[in-house]
């Protein structure tokens, strides 16, 4: 009889090493599932981390297009396992990375299907990137759309004309009266907050300045 149980003992212990590490790999499986979408480029993990999806900027909660980007990216994570890769933290402590459901880089279709402007952030997969945004622009998708660009916008009535613009190689943020010289050439994107103004505090105080073609 002893000699039977001594048999058993490599078996009980390649049964406990086999349920464990079926713990270890469903715990993994859910820590890695994205359970809830916070916005078009961020999304929350089993284990309750934020994710930022690297080189991927989508418009803030109540822009242009940011219920569209959160609706996207919904359907891309939501429920899924995710692979992170070149990951990373954040200035806000969340991972960054390139993310992967299955084969399909995520952050090059939020790019491609228009719901987002590339951030720059250096990675192996930039010009990939780069040229889904591009592709966006092109067949203007998205916030590349009249959904959220607006060649020759109208004001919403004429006490409130005032265009806030921001220039897209520093970020600085202008505003331009009707009397600028450049006013009917401003293109509006909203995903980014630029739109229109009531009063020159109002675009003060909202962090334009006024541009500096403007004729007093």
């Amino acid at each position: 009889m002893k000699k039977k149980n001594t048999f058993l003992i490599p078996y009980f212990f390649l049964l406990l090493s086999l349920l464990f590490n079926g713990y270890f790999v469903l715990s993994n499986l859910k820590n890695m599932t994205a359970t809830s979408v916070h916005d078009g480029d961020t999304f929350t993990l089993g284990n309750g981390e934020r994710v930022k999806l690297m080189g991927v900027d989508a418009p803030e909660l109540g822009k242009c297009g940011s219920e569209e980007a959160t609706h996207l990216l919904t359907a891309q994570v939501k429920g899924k396992l995710v692979r992170i890769k070149e990951e990373k933290r954040d200035t806000y402590g969340r991972r960054m990375g390139l993310v992967y459901v299955g084969n399909t880089l995520v952050n090059e279709i939020i790019l491609k299907e228009g719901f987002a402007r590339p951030d720059y952030t250096k990675n192996n997969k930039n010009e990939i990137l780069k040229a889904a945004y591009k592709e966006a622009t092109d067949n203007e998708r998205g916030i590349h759309s009249t959904l959220c660009k607006h060649l020759s916008p109208t004001p919403p009535s004429l006490s409130c004309a005032i265009k806030g613009n921001i220039d897209k190689a520093t970020w600085d943020h202008f505003y331009h009266l009707p009397t600028c010289r450049h006013y009917n050439q401003i293109v509006l994107d909203e995903d980014i907050g630029e739109g229109f103004f009531c009063t020159e505090q109002e675009a003060i105080d909202a962090g334009f300045s006024l541009a500096p073609d403007c004729l007093r």
